[in-house]
């Protein structure tokens, strides 16, 4: 199930609490050692999304000669953060073979290229501006952000898929608010990918309860529990769900860009 939401400035935001801009969110089984067959079903259907959000934040067509920039955001060394490195890991790069009189010149595929910024902690710089570096060196038409989300719902831990335009602030959902991954601060159009990895305790707990009829609407439980300290959970097999949501969105995102879908010159 796929739905879409389009928020417009001024009342749009003020009713949703979001940025205006477009969201696009894929329900599906919970995301968890998939077989080729679900996974290859699934990439059809995000590589198509890909495809519409590039043509709207660019107002251009995904030609062979459109240029990505996928920046895999998080930690590679906390398995629930690691969905951007390890995506960023399986992208087919091609920026570096066009050109040069390859056989990927001749199939058709769009110049990709893949960056790992790390997290602030690691690098000391905001990956904002480590994207933003790569991105005027290369001049890519878009720059696809991948993440891990904080949930706000269980229901939603590894069954979603996230898509806007809006972009992204990295580590917001865990109360770590770093410079915002967008086109302002990077300079290009920015398709933002994020899949819900982790959910706060307090969220847990809540869920829990009302599951059982024991806060169904108790306002007053909800406020303890989410002003309270928290922390965040993850599923017990978070490494086996984290390799299951790269390899589809590498696969997504290598199948929006390769020969097939894109649209002649």
């Amino acid at each position: 199930q796929v739905a879409e939401l389009e928020v417009e400035r001024g009342e749009g935001e003020r009713r949703s609490g979001r940025q205006a801009g477009t969201y696009i969110t894929v329900y599906c089984p919970v995301i968890n050692g998939w077989s080729d067959i679900e996974t290859d079903e699934a990439a059809d259907i995000i590589a198509e999304l890909i495809q519409k959000m590039c043509r709207k934040v660019t107002g251009r067509p995904v030609t062979p000669d459109f240029k990505v920039l996928v920046a895999g955001l998080g930690n590679r060394f906390i398995t629930a953060d690691a969905v951007g490195p390890r995506t960023a890991d399986l992208i087919s790069v091609t920026g570096h073979i066009m050109g040069y009189g390859t056989a990927v010149d001749s199939i058709g595929c769009c110049r990709l290229y893949s960056i790992h910024p790390g997290v602030t902690g690691q690098t000391g710089i905001e990956a904002a501006g480590i994207i933003r570096g790569a991105a005027d060196r290369i001049k890519p038409d878009a720059v696809i952000a991948v993440d891990a989300l904080a949930s706000r719902s269980t229901g939603r831990l590894a069954a979603t898929i996230q898509l806007t335009d809006t972009g992204i602030r990295p580590g917001s959902g865990i109360g770590n608010r770093r410079s915002a991954v967008d086109r302002e601060s990077v300079g290009y159009p920015v398709v933002a990918i994020g899949v819900p990895t982790v959910v706060d305790s307090a969220t847990l707990v809540y869920d829990a309860l009302e599951k059982a009829g024991l806060c169904a609407g108790d306002e007053r439980l909800s406020k303890v529990l989410r002003e309270g300290s928290s922390f965040f959970v993850s599923p017990r097999d978070s490494d086996v769900i984290t390799d299951t949501i790269a390899k589809l969105l590498s696969l997504s995102i290598n199948r929006a860009f390769f020969a097939d879908g894109l649209q002649s010159r």
